[in-house]
């Protein structure tokens, strides 16, 4: 095991915490993506001043992905796609296609941060997941119509 300092916040992992992960966990991941670094005293007290800045700079990211989510949930997204008979479409409503909805709202998601909960085959109101990062997430609703 490997002692490590957190540098960014991951899904169990806040800033500033000293945790013990396994040996290629910090050697492959944390470390070289600059996540953690092995956590030496000198520098946990390195990172100490500079934690409060961190701190500051993480609240401003996690207010503007906040109010991303709030404009999110607060709009059904409208998505076209063709249709045959029963209201059954041709293929389904893809994460990029809910993407594409976003964009043109002004409100840009990348496709990968859209998780569809159950896949989308029909016209009428469905519901998608978006993971905003630093644990935020948005319920996105989507009207799917007909194509003319």
């Amino acid at each position: 095991m490997t002692k490590v300092l957190f540098l960014q916040n991951l899904e169990h992992h806040q800033i500033g915490e000293v945790k013990n992960v396994p040996d290629g966990y910090a050697r492959n991941y944390l470390l070289p993506k600059d996540i953690a670094v092995l956590a030496t005293d000198d520098e946990v007290k390195k990172l100490e001043s500079k934690l409060a800045k961190m701190k500051v700079e993480e609240e401003k990211v996690v207010g503007k992905l906040e109010e991303i989510a709030a404009k999110i949930e607060a709009k059904t997204f409208k998505v076209e796609a063709q249709a045959g008979e029963e209201d059954k479409l041709f293929g389904a409503v893809t994460n990029k296609d809910l993407s594409e909805a976003l964009t043109k709202e002004k409100l840009d998601v990348d496709k990968h941060e859209i998780e569809i909960l159950e896949p989308i085959h029909t016209l009428g109101e469905h519901e998608a997941l978006v993971k905003l990062g630093h644990g935020i997430h948005a319920k996105m609703k989507v009207m799917v119509e007909r194509a003319k």
